[in-house]
């Protein structure tokens, strides 16, 4: 009884903070939008909004990098997918000025999902035609000097978490076709904290985002996509299973 109350009432403050901080950081994003140029501090206010968040939660956050991250070299970003939590920490942890490749649904959220339609690369999964220009936008977003972060699973799919689903390829095509390094990354604890329901409880525990050493895909061809889907998916469920053996 007493767990339960606890978890109403962090879940109750967590959507309450998530509204008050969405309603203070939206104006400024609403007009910086506007202007490609200006996108860069909208990814800077962002990550500031993230922090002041986590601490007002209360929540103990570990980030590892396991290489010294270049903050000029561009990187395909891979995490795995558990939890809507992913997307705020991913904003926060990543060092680079990048974008995200997410579900088109994200564009209809009210405001913010116009900020997002205007600064990320939405996709709708059902249309052949979509998935394309995906790819094209986000070689596009390479040629720029901006990262990439894409989910490979395609959405938070699995109906066993923290196991994962199938990767799709459009990731590992990216890296390979404008020789990019791939990073693996594992988030081993938002499925705990923030399971995916329609109406996500919020559990406190403690969150951990793993940047794992980069991939280089440099003389690599398409004929190699199963190898590195393979390399990267053992990568982030091996790290997921020693996180998960360790609770």
């Amino acid at each position: 009884m007493k767990e339960q109350v606890k978890n109403t009432l962090s879940t109750f403050w967590f959507y309450f903070t998530l509204l008050i901080c969405f309603l203070f950081l939206i104006p400024l994003p609403l007009i910086l939008v506007h202007r490609a140029k200006w996108h860069i501090y909208i990814y800077r206010l962002t990550k500031f909004w993230v922090g002041i968040f986590l601490k007002i939660n209360f929540l103990p956050l570990e980030i590892e990098y396991r290489f010294k991250p270049n903050r000029k070299q561009v990187y395909v970003f891979t995490p795995n997918h558990t939890s809507y939590l992913d997307i705020l920490l991913l904003m926060f942890a990543v060092k680079q000025f990048f974008i995200f490749v997410g579900k088109s649904s994200i564009s209809k959220v009210p405001m913010a999902g116009y900020v997002y339609k205007k600064m990320h690369i939405t996709v709708d999964r059902s249309k052949v035609r979509s998935k394309y220009n995906v790819l094209e936008k986000s070689k596009i977003a390479v040629k720029r000097r901006r990262s990439v972060v894409i989910f490979p699973e395609g959405g938070i799919l699995t109906q066993a978490p923290p196991a994962m689903t199938p990767f799709k390829e459009g990731a590992f095509r990216l890296a390979i076709e404008e020789r990019v390094p791939i990073v693996p990354v594992t988030m081993p604890y938002n499925w705990i904290a923030m399971p995916d329901k329609s109406f996500p409880p919020f559990i406190h525990h403690r969150l951990k985002v793993i940047f794992h050493e980069p991939i280089e895909t440099e003389g690599l061809t398409v004929e190699h996509i199963p190898y590195l889907k393979q390399k990267v998916f053992e990568i982030i469920q091996k790290e997921i299973n020693q996180h998960q053996r360790a609770l």
